[in-house]
């Protein structure tokens, strides 16, 4: 049974939600509120016919205005003195009929006598409508020169003009007329509303069915990623959204791969760094206590070597509790006035006496005098990563070279090795943890966690950084420079 709230059933309810509200719609407006329509439609119309032909009153043609008019607007028009004589009447058949036509059926009448008077021939087809006393009695009272209102039964809307002349201008337009058309609609209606009500239905099927699939088809995909498959078949074609999220669970899939290979290779390179201290560590001990605990100058020598091996082993330690401490405490760098000259000239004196005993050579480029705010330690942390990292992928010359320089408001710090280069695949993951994409010269607690520690830094301060990773390989980073007395504070 398909889950309630699946895409599916979701969009095939919304489908089916939308159509019922459309044809309630249909229903109440074509229904319920047409007669309310045509209503005010009528009596817009009515005011409108009567104030253009009272503006035509002193017209010439003032009854054939009235005749057309009445006629177009399917109203019924009298035109009276103050006294309820009527001068002139019209309605919409009044065309139908001549003069020649009535005088026909009056000679042809044997109920009528040939010297009686008939409507027509003094202008007036028919007797006054009983609202014309309403009219007078409102008009009177209003003190105005027109009048309307809708009648009592609700049946007609009637207004009224006092002309020029003093005459009465009186319209009445018939309200309540569309009872037959809205049952027609109604009938019509039904009809229409379960036809398209079981096509909607229908629709809203197949269509919860067409997006339903593919997002079946990606979800099985992402489970398939979940057990450990990072290549699985992805949908596409189906719609420019769906291809975007299977092309995104891909990359997805792709990074999870190589996290994890990754991942896997820093748990055997960790294995191995801790393993050999740790071997070292024990036999170098066993020595000592079998061995040469009576030779003074072997026993420092083994011990030395113990000792050595420990540091290795707690520097490996504490590099990754480091990293882990950054990413989980989130703690901001503690800002404050940074000689960054200094700081690299410092850090660089760390690796000489490596340099010496195993033939690097660091060439230099520092400029001086440049200040920075920043946090000292972290940004010297960075230093330190960036020239250990080449220190151990330069190339058999042993040759890297650092420099410092400001342009345009910013120091930049440069590490360049002269190693093979990163391959354009690696580069978007050289920042990613475990990640070592090549092979090292110096094998020594390297665990693949100093440049994604730079990068937390260097996020964490804001600052622009990056690497080229073309033949040579130079990673960079980028502060503002700000002058001593810009924070206030003393230089370190």
């Amino acid at each position: 049974m398909k889950k309630r709230k699946s895409f599916g059933v979701k969009l095939w309810l919304w489908f089916v939600a939308f159509s019922a509200v459309i044809f309630l719609a249909l229903w109440l407006l074509q229904t319920v509120f047409l007669q309310s329509f045509y209503n005010d439609m009528a009596i817009r119309g009515a005011k409108r016919a009567a104030g253009e032909m009272a503006e035509h009153s002193s017209d010439a043609d003032f009854y054939e205005v009235i005749d057309e008019t009445a006629a177009e607007n399917s109203l019924l028009v009298f035109v009276t003195d103050a006294g309820g004589n009527i001068r002139y009447s019209a309605d919409e058949y009044k065309r139908l009929y001549g003069e020649t036509e009535q005088e026909e059926r009056r000679n042809g009448n044997p109920y009528l006598s040939s010297d009686e008077i008939l409507n027509w021939e003094r202008g007036a087809l028919r007797n006054l409508p009983y609202s014309y006393a309403s009219l007078i009695t409102k008009l009177k009272a209003s003190g105005a020169d027109s009048v309307g209102f809708v009648t009592e039964d609700n049946t007609a809307y009637v207004t009224g003009y006092l002309l020029d002349n003093g005459d009465i201008l009186s319209v009445s337009m018939p309200l309540g007329t569309v009872g037959g058309t809205v049952r027609i609609l109604r009938l019509q209606l039904v009809w229409v509303s379960a036809l398209s009500l079981i096509l909607g239905f229908v629709l809203a099927w197949i269509i919860s069915r067409r997006f339903e699939k593919p997002i079946e088809k990606i979800t099985d995909s992402a489970k398939q990623i979940a057990e450990g498959n990072f290549r699985p078949e992805l949908p596409k074609g189906f719609c420019t959204e769906l291809d975007e999220l299977s092309d995104t669970l891909g990359e997805t899939a792709l990074r999870l791969e190589k996290a994890k290979n990754a991942q896997r290779e820093f748990l055997a390179n960790v294995s191995h760094d801790l393993r050999t201290p740790l071997t070292m560590i024990k036999g170098y001990a066993e020595m000592v206590r079998e061995f040469s605990w009576s030779d003074a100058e072997k026993r420092e020598k083994d011990l030395d070597i113990i000792t050595r091996e420990a540091d290795r082993l707690t520097a490996l330690v504490n590099e990754i509790l480091e990293f882990s401490a950054m990413q989980s405490d989130n703690v901001p760098p503690e800002y404050g006035m940074i000689n960054l000259s200094r700081a690299v000239r410092e850090t660089i004196g760390q690796f000489l006496p490596f340099c010496e005993q195993n033939g690097f050579a660091i060439e230099t480029e520092i400029a001086d005098g440049i200040t920075v705010s920043a946090d000292g330690a972290q940004i010297r942390r960075v230093i330190y990563n960036f020239i250990d990292n080449a220190v151990n992928h330069t190339d058999e010359s042993k040759k890297i070279r650092v420099s410092l320089t400001a342009k345009d408001g910013s120091a930049r710090f440069a590490v360049t090795d002269f190693g093979k280069g990163i391959a354009d695949e690696d580069l978007p993951y050289i920042w990613d943890r475990y990640y070592t994409a090549r092979n090292r010269k110096n094998k020594a607690a390297v665990s693949g966690l100093g440049l994604s520690i730079a990068k937390e830094i260097l996020t964490a301060h804001k600052a622009k950084f990056g690497v080229n990773g073309q033949n040579r390989c130079t990673f960079w980073f980028e502060l503002p420079i700000c002058s001593d007395t810009t924070a206030g504070e003393t230089v370190r």
